[in-house]
Parts: C-alpha cells; structure tokens; sequence
C-alpha cells in the first residue's frame, strides 16, 4: 500500500537505513554559527537519486538560565532545507528549538524530516545545534552534580535514516 506525503508518495519497502547513537556529553559556547554534534552522522548512498530518505532524529540538550537553543539536521554540511521552517525577515531557520530557565533543565527535542538527496553518491545526514547564551550540553543539564537526583540523568541522542523507494 502506497503512502502519500506532502512530498509525494512512496511506493516501496525500505531499502537501506543506518543509526547513530550518542550515549556521551558534549558542551559548547555559545555561538550564532551551527555546531556539529559529533557522534550524530549517519552516512547513506541512496539507490536511486529520487528515493526518499526519511530521518528521525532526538536530541537531548541542556544549558544555562534563559537559554535558548536551536537544532538543525544536516546534509553533506549544510542545512537540509526541506526540514527547516520558512525563511521570514532576519529570523534563524532550525530544524527544532527549545528555550528554558533553570539550569537543572534538559529538553529532549525531536527532529525529522523527508526530502529526495537527487543523487547516487554517498549522503552524510548530522545533527548540528547552538545557543545564544552562556553554555550547551548535549545528553545532560547545566548542573549534573552526580548523584541520584533526575537532574543528573545522562539521557542519550540518536539520528536514524531510511531509505524508501519513490
């Protein structure tokens, strides 16, 4: 049975997928360039330039007060258009967005998306994200203190691709 989506409809099984899992901490500064989350690549050669690749995504982040972070799925090193929202004035395009105000605080935030890479050639999908202030941490909050509390849980990030036909 088929399965009709904005971008048109996917008629085959799945073809080929791949998985990336980040089980460790990351941090970063803040920054208003992308960073790569590294660990989170799945790399892909789609067998046919107009299939689909589907990807599923969660990232787990955590920074200072009044923080506000942004994620984007990546393709080859540049942002994957098609799973960004529209471009409006001078406002940033992300995959995903998440703002808190405790530094005991951690936001899974899940991206996904679908789009056709028009080519044959091996396809490496990320996952890259920033803040506007102080520190970022992936997989753990500001202040993990270790101890028993969920405030010092060690969460985990994944990106998974598939392959279906068009």
């Amino acid at each position: 049975m088929p399965i009709r989506t904005a971008q048109g409809t996917i008629h085959g099984p799945l073809l080929n997928f791949g998985i990336a899992t980040k089980r460790g901490t990351q941090s970063f500064g803040a920054s208003t360039s992308l960073t790569a989350i590294s660990g989170l690549s799945v790399s892909i050669t789609p067998q046919h330039a107009n299939n689909y690749l589907l990807i599923l995504a969660q990232l787990t982040i955590g920074g200072n007060s009044a923080t506000s972070m942004i994620a984007t799925l990546m393709l080859n090193g540049g942002e994957i258009t098609d799973t960004r929202g529209n471009a409006d004035g001078n406002r940033v395009r992300c995959t995903s967005r998440t703002s808190q105000d405790g530094q005991y605080e951690a936001h899974t935030i899940p991206l996904m998306g679908m789009f056709t890479p028009g080519s044959t050639s091996a396809q490496t999908i990320s996952v890259s994200a920033s803040a506007n202030a102080g520190t970022f941490w992936v997989n753990r909050s500001h202040t993990s203190n270790n101890d028993t509390s969920r405030d010092s849980s060690r969460p985990f990030s994944c990106i998974q691709v598939f392959e279906f036909h068009s």
